[in-house]
């Protein structure tokens, strides 16, 4: 008769230091492995997280590439069971559990390979019918459970899931006694998730060593950049706020070797509303006429409004290329490989930094903000300078994304217009990535395309999380080579939206970028494309605005938007509504560009603002929205390669949409993936009808989970 146990989940308090030895973090080194064409390889590699909140969970796993294995170890303040598992969702149903316990009678490790049944989502776990999860050793102590136990990366079996580098939901459990019917305590308590990219290295302080050199982190040297009481008022969906820093005086060029984001909490709930954080490199000479003085007249002040063509001086648009990156969800910082640092300081190197801050309060919150980032660096020069550009689509109102919609995607264009001119010969090697979008965001991913082929993506995550975007560091560094195609392709849900979505800064707008990690360091800041404005409109078969030629509504998107205070009022019919009323989203609809353009030609459309026009549209009709989808993106696309450096000028350019075989995985061997996603695998339904037993029974001896 099949065994089914059940699973609930947990917490408790316990010393750091009894988790994982001091020797176990000293001795976790990642080894380098350098390939003929000068790329990069990390081999034994391990990963450790804390689970919970307090010390009382941590797990820590790595890669055996040669059995095509994973690895992993639980150490957790119990002498009862431990759960771990792997899901979607962050639910139990359908996911891939391992219960894990020591015997109390015989000292022996023990697991059990199980999954969560759909048709009872609350309980109990249903052990699989093969055993995939074999125990490697295992102990306890008065206070502590510690198992090792190994799994096939992709196991075949339809109830367990293939481990990918997707973002993966890993719930965790413990309970205070080992899994015996009617003995469980203490479960409900005990249990959280945890997003994370299972198949990524992640280098910390401790792993960042230069080579030929012994601890740099103990030699490092940590510069703090924040904002100083920026005030958020509860009227304040979104704000970005940016501040000038001037760099402490170095007379010889240091490394940057990694960051850790600093965030204040403020409020009564004590929370943190900091989304993205951006620190940028400053050019002082990037405009004719600039003064160099103001720059120190800047970094004395608390700093102002971003993007905004009324607050924000001119000069700062030359603070573009990225030094540190990070978003919601992510871990407290990223550190380089031990072979790049982003360099800094010395006697050619930047004066002057921006730190830019996105703020987001949907819960109208009054806030007082510190935030900022720690940055590490050291005069211990490593082989490699390293950069950060972004690319991906060009923030506009011309990325739409219909509403009703499943998936929906967008992409943005990297192309040989930039990589030509900007690439070295022997191209970029990519390290790491953090692609980023905003609340409808569901698959994303960075595409390579050479020589009409697409070759494997660089990064791929079909679970994109939006509150959990944490930089992708790649095991294999990717060689990106001039006139390659760089690809940011997203794909948003929009099922319960009742109007469409727009490019824009807000987290109820959208976003496709991808912030890209790579060596040599290049003059090149971002690689961006958007649909061009003229097409975007005559897609939806309008050719002219009141008062407007399509010239001057070009020059609106591409330069802001700021010359709609010039328009004749017979250009917008609108009256400006009272906003206290109105939704975010309202708000958004009502200061919209498209919302102030008001159609004359073509004459069945004339007198309404493109906006009203765009939500006439039958976007429930599927074969017009994937019309709309597959136009904008194999159409026509405006690239924009935004270097550095003054003396480099490279104009926009109009391209169409690569033409190229799409990249295919090779195909699994697993046949019961087709089964993967199905209700559930039954045999004439005896699977079910024991689910159901046991599920009444539990809840007739009160252990079934609510």
């Amino acid at each position: 008769m099949m065994l089914l146990v059940f699973i609930s989940f947990w917490i408790l308090y316990v010393q750091l230091s009894q988790c994982f030895s001091e020797a176990d973090h000293n001795d976790k080194r990642i080894y380098n492995v350098v390939d003929g064409g000068g790329s990069v390889h990390h081999q034994n590699w391990k990963r450790h997280v804390m689970m919970d909140s307090n010390g009382l969970y941590w797990l820590q796993w790595w890669i055996n590439l040669n059995e095509k294995a994973i690895n992993f170890e639980v150490n957790v303040n119990t002498r009862g069971f431990i759960g771990l598992g792997f899901s979607k969702d962050g639910q139990m149903s359908r996911a891939d559990i391992v219960l894990l316990w020591v015997d109390d009678r015989t000292g022996q490790a023990n697991a059990l390979d199980c999954h969560g049944s759909i048709y009872s989502p609350n309980g109990a776990p249903v052990q699989d019918d093969t055993q995939n999860y074999h125990v490697v050793g295992g102990y306890q102590n008065a206070t502590h459970t510690h198992v090792r136990f190994s799994r096939k990366i992709d196991t075949c079996d339809p109830y367990d899931m293939p481990l990918t580098g997707d973002t993966f939901k890993v719930i965790w459990s413990f309970g205070d006694t080992d899994p015996v019917y009617g003995s469980l305590k203490g479960h409900g308590r005990n249990r959280g998730e945890k997003s994370l990219h299972l198949l990524s290295p992640m280098f910390q302080k401790h792993s960042v060593l230069t080579y030929g050199a012994t601890a740099e982190s103990s030699a490092a040297n940590k510069w703090d950049v924040i904002v100083n009481n920026v005030t958020i008022e509860p009227s304040m969906d979104t704000l970005y706020w940016c501040k000038i820093v001037r760099l402490p005086k170095l007379t010889d060029k240091q490394h940057i070797i990694g960051f850790e984001a600093l965030l204040s909490r403020s409020g009564l709930e004590h929370k943190n509303i900091v989304h993205q954080m951006t620190l940028f490199e400053c050019q002082t000479k990037f405009y004719p006429g600039s003064d160099p003085a103001s720059w120190d007249v800047w970094v004395r002040s608390s700093g102002t409004v971003c993007n905004s063509n009324l607050l924000t001086p001119r000069d700062w648009d030359s603070c573009s290329t990225p030094v540190a990156v990070w978003s919601t969800g992510g871990s407290a910082g990223q550190f380089l490989p031990s072979h790049v640092g982003i360099p800094m300081g010395g006697s050619l190197g930047v004066k002057y930094y921006m730190l830019e801050i996105h703020y987001d309060n949907p819960n109208g919150k009054k806030s007082v903000d510190n935030s900022g980032f720690r940055i590490h660096y050291t005069n211990h020069l490593r082989p490699n300078d390293a950069g950060i550009m972004i690319s991906g689509i060009s923030i506009s109102d011309t990325q739409l994304i219909p509403p009703g919609q499943k998936l929906y995607r967008s992409v943005g264009i990297c192309g040989p217009s930039c990589s030509n001119m900007m690439f070295p010969k022997n191209g970029i090697k990519i390290i790491s990535g953090m692609i980023h979008s905003h609340q409808a965001g569901r698959k994303m991913s960075l595409r390579h395309v050479r020589d009409g082929k697409e070759l494997s993506r660089i990064i791929e995550d079909d679970n994109y999380d939006y509150r959990y975007q944490q930089v992708h560091q790649l095991a294999n560094e990717t060689v990106v080579l001039p006139g390659d195609y760089i690809i940011t392709d997203c794909a948003y849900e929009t099922i319960q939206r009742k109007r469409p979505t727009f490019g824009g800064y807000s987290t109820k707008q959208e976003m496709c970028l991808s912030f890209i990690t790579y060596y040599p360091k290049i003059e090149l800041a971002g690689c961006y494309s958007m649909t061009p404005v003229r097409e975007f409109f005559e897609m939806f078969g309008v050719s002219q605005f009141y008062s407007l030629n399509m010239t001057d509504v070009e020059n609106l998107f591409l330069y802001n938007g700021n010359f709609l205070d010039y328009i004749p009022k017979r250009a917008s019919l609108k009256t400006r509504k009272n906003h206290s009323n109105m939704t975010v989203e309202d708000i958004l609809f009502e200061e919209s560009l498209l919302n102030k353009l008001v159609i004359s030609d073509p004459v069945e459309f004339h007198d309404r603002t493109f906006l009203s026009h765009l939500n006439q549209l039958p976007w429930s009709e599927p074969l017009f929205t994937k019309r709309v989808e597959q136009e904008l993106i194999t159409g026509k696309h405006m690239t924009f390669c935004r270097v550095s450096n003054d003396s480099i000028s490279i104009p926009s350019e109009i391209i169409r949409f690569p033409n190229f075989t799409t990249f295919v995985k090779p195909a699994s061997t697993c046949l019961n993936h087709l089964f993967h996603n199905n209700a559930e695998i039954s045999s004439n339904g005896s699977r079910l009808l024991a689910d159901l037993t046991l599920s009444l029974v539990l809840t007739g001896i009160g252990l079934r989970h609510t």
